[in-house]
């Protein structure tokens, strides 16, 4: 009864874009990429939104990344909050992941991140739109830096290697 109790319009409506999207995808980058931008109260695999930032490195496949990533992001509705931050936190994976494209197309969309600082969304007296704020503000500092995309994309470079050197060592052994 307490599911009957907690029920609003934002959660059906965010239930309904979830099954919507769930049967919408034509290609498996879309699948992907709405797995990762889901209205689920957890956040996706380092494994997927990897897969993603490879899925970057093709033209095609890199337009339908950015395409339904920036279609969460600028959401006209505050209750889709974190589909907004998902959506925020796949582009900083892409900047230190992805490839060089992301970059710029983040920076051509600096102006909207900027204007993030204004999300506002309450479930009650709780501030869901913090996240997004701060989100946003970490995103645009990075692009602000280009030392800082330099060295978090060496990083997650090295961690890739690490990371991959290792799922080959496990197999092989």
């Amino acid at each position: 009864m307490d599911f009957i109790k907690d029920l609003n319009i934002d959660k059906v409506r965010n239930l309904a874009e979830d099954a919507f999207n769930q049967v919408k995808p034509k290609n498996d980058v879309e699948v992907r990429v709405y797995e990762v931008l889901s209205h689920k109260n957890w956040g996706a695999s380092t494994t997927l939104m990897n897969e993603i930032a490879t899925d970057t490195f093709d033209y095609e496949r890199f337009l339908i990344v950015t395409k339904l990533m920036w279609e969460a992001i600028e959401t006209p509705r505050p209750a889709a909050w974190r589909v907004v931050f998902k959506g925020l936190s796949l582009l900083e994976h892409l900047i230190k992941n992805g490839s060089e494209r992301c970059v710029d197309d983040a920076r051509n969309h600096s102006n909207l991140l900027r204007n993030m600082d204004k999300f506002n969304y309450y479930e009650g007296t709780v501030d869901r739109g913090l996240g997004v704020r701060e989100k946003s503000k970490q995103v645009v500092e990075i692009l602000q830096d280009d030392e800082r995309i330099r060295e978090e994309r060496q990083k997650a470079k090295s961690l890739r290697e690490k990371f991959a050197g290792r799922s080959v060592t496990a197999s092989s052994g």
